[in-house]
């Protein structure tokens, strides 16, 4: 593996600095979660001021949250993700490294590519951190990359008796400490620069008002909507009757499909009926509206791409503009957070020297209007950029023959590739003398 860092952190490295490598002793912990504090926390959550518990998992019970997190994961898992060196010529896709065919083809027998991919990025949008465990053999080449539930990984800051940091990670099941050689770690903002900050954690209040407002409106449903009045009575009854009577009314009218009946009473009881707090005298509807607006706006997706249609945006007019738009200001820095994961623990340090990087390939995205692409693809045919096969291949069409032209860059239009003089100037290409004699007859 070249000059690729090996961790010491391992099993049975305990002493042996005769060899190059520190002894335990020689690092100090510089802290970090316990396992099981971790997951507790991940489990339980915390309380929110609306009184409802909000953790993972009563997160993704709001719409807005689930749409947010889906949204993000599945765009990062659909796009190819390839592998590049960067030469003179200009990027050479490289098509045999053991880690780039594990990630884009079968990483493991768990997951898909595209499931590892929108695994990570479910657990980056729900607490912050995204893992996957990579094997490999005595060659150091990737022989699989499996998903880590985040509950599970622990990381850690260690630093060395030189001062260098280095972050370790404890995984449930594993007994040696995992470095980034063997752990893709991919992470939300931070403030201590291990672990990603929780996109939940920080949306308590707003998920939490948005659950009890769930919550709200399926009792305001099962009371057929508003309040529709009360019973009265002159006779006094015993707290036993006053049930019995609850009971009945309420199993006869209650409940959004029995809304708008007409109660039927017994002798002793008038109905007196009431106006009612209808969702829209409350502003309940606006009120749910706007903490869609919030969370979205904290995952930096314009709400109209989780359903709200009342919302407008600034990055122009058409699904193409949009598309683009949310490419450039809300994935691309997902993508860019990837790559580098990818790059950090895929690549040797001799590939990264010899410019060896991921990328995700955006173009699925951009060209989201066949119009536009045939348009892009036809100028960059035409002043030289694409031959056919190029842009083929970036259709996903099979390749012609270089003698049908497959190959042929051609020319830009209005070149002339045998002088660089202006094409169109006759008098340019005339002898000098011929001139004057022309001009003399004149």
């Amino acid at each position: 593996m070249g000059e690729r860092f090996r961790s010491f952190f391992k099993s049975g490295n305990a002493s042996m600095s005769d060899d190059g490598k520190e002894k335990r002793s020689d690092i100090i912990d510089l802290g970090g979660m316990s396992n099981p504090t971790q997951t507790l926390i991940s489990v339980l959550g915390g309380s929110s001021k609306s009184g409802s518990p909000v953790n993972e998992q009563t997160a993704l019970g709001v719409s807005a949250v689930y749409a947010c997190v889906s949204l993000l994961s599945d765009m990062v898992a659909k796009l190819p993700i390839e592998l590049f060196q960067k030469t003179p010529d200009g990027p050479k896709e490289i098509k045999d490294n053991s880690g780039q065919i594990a990630l884009s083809t079968v990483p493991s027998g768990l997951h898909t590519s595209f499931e590892l991919r929108q695994l990570m990025m479910t657990g980056k949008g729900l607490g912050g951190n995204g893992y996957a465990r990579v094997f490999r053999d005595s060659f150091g080449d990737v022989i699989s990359i499996e998903w880590l539930r985040p509950c599970d990984v622990t990381p850690r800051m260690w630093r060395k008796s030189n001062g260098q940091c280095e972050v370790v990670y404890k995984v449930e099941g594993f007994n040696e400490l995992l470095t980034t050689y063997d752990v893709i770690h991919i992470r939300e903002l931070s403030r201590d620069g291990i672990t990603g900050i929780s996109p939940i954690t920080l949306l308590r209040e707003s998920i939490g008002t948005a659950i009890s407002q769930t919550e709200a409106a399926g009792s305001l449903m099962k009371n057929g909507t508003q309040f529709p009045g009360y019973l009265t009575t002159n006779n006094t009854l015993k707290p036993d009757q006053l049930e019995d009577a609850r009971r009945e009314f309420n199993a006869k009218y209650s409940g959004s499909a029995k809304a708008g009946s007409i109660p039927v009473l017994n002798g002793m009881f008038d109905f007196k009926a009431t106006n009612g707090m209808s969702m829209s005298d409350a502003q309940f509807i606006e009120s749910r509206r706007f903490e869609l607006q919030e969370i979205a706006r904290h995952y930096k997706i314009p709400s109209f791409l989780i359903g709200d249609t009342t919302a407008s945006t600034t990055w122009g007019t058409g699904i193409e503009q949009q598309t683009l738009g949310f490419l450039n200001f809300s994935l691309d820095p997902h993508l860019k957070s990837f790559e580098e994961a990818l790059n950090r623990t895929l690549l040797t340090t001799e590939q990264v020297r010899e410019g060896y990087y991921f990328r995700f390939d955006r173009d699925e995205l951009a060209g989201v209007s066949r119009n536009d692409t045939a348009q892009y693809f036809q100028t960059m045919r035409n002043i030289g950029v694409y031959s056919v096969n190029d842009i083929r291949a970036k259709l996903d069409e099979p390749k012609i023959s270089k003698e049908d032209g497959g190959d042929d860059y051609g020319k830009p239009l209005n070149a002339n590739a045998s002088s660089t003089k202006p094409v169109g100037n006759e008098l340019e290409d005339e002898p000098e003398e011929k001139v004057e004699e022309e001009l003399k007859t004149v």
